[in-house]
C-alpha cells in the first residue's frame, strides 16, 4: 500500500537509502534527509511529493519515491529519487512505485517523467530497471558526478 511520507520517518527512509549501497551515509543525510526535511516544512513548492510503500498502514516502509514537477516546463516532472530496502529488493515493490508515480504524474497532468543517474557499473542495474519498464536514454553529461562519472538521464511519455 501506499501512503504520503511523514516527518517522524524520515530517519527510517535514510536508513533505507542507506540499504541500498547507492549512498554513503553521509550523503544519504545530507541529500535526502535534507529533502525530506524541507518537503514536510513546506518549503520546495507545488508538486512535491514523497510516497512509501509498506505492506500496511503502520508497518515500516519498504520504499519510497519522491517526485515533483519541473520548474518552468510545461508537464514535466522528475522522479528525484526510487528506493526499495536491500531485504525487499527484486518483490516488485520498485515497479509498483514506479507505476504509482506514473500514476501520480499523469492524474497532474503531466506529460514526460524524467529520470536522472549515474553511468557507473553499479548503477547498470538501475539503468536496465528503468529501461525495461519503458523508460528511453535522452542524453548523458560527462563528468557531470566526477571524472569519468556521467549523469544519463531518462523519459518517459506519461500522456
Amino acid at each position: 500500500m501506499f501512503r504520503t511520507a511523514v516527518p517522524t520517518e524520515t530517519a527510517a527512509l535514510v536508513s533505507l537509502a542507506e540499504s541500498t549501497g547507492i549512498f554513503a551515509p553521509d550523503e544519504a543525510e545530507a541529500l535526502l534527509g535534507g529533502v525530506l526535511e524541507e518537503l514536510h516544512m513546506g518549503r520546495l513548492g507545488d508538486g512535491h511529493q514523497a510516497h512509501v510503500w509498506a505492506s500496511t498502514d503502520t508497518s515500516p516502509a519498504k520504499g519510497w519515491a519522491y517526485f515533483a514537477p519541473t520548474e518552468h516546463a510545461d508537464g514535466v516532472w522528475d522522479l528525484w529519487w526510487i528506493g526499495v530496502a536491500a531485504d525487499s529488493q527484486r518483490q516488485g515493490i520498485g515497479d509498483e512505485l514506479l507505476k504509482f508515480v506514473e500514476e501520480k504524474v499523469q492524474s497532474a497532468g503531466g506529460r514526460l517523467l524524467l529520470i536522472e543517474t549515474s553511468s557507473l557499473a553499479a548503477f547498470d542495474s538501475v539503468r536496465q530497471f528503468y529501461v525495461k519498464r519503458g523508460y528511453s536514454e535522452c542524453g548523458r553529461v560527462p563528468d557531470f558526478y566526477g571524472v569519468g562519472e556521467a549523469k544519463v538521464i531518462y523519459f518517459k511519455r506519461i500522456r
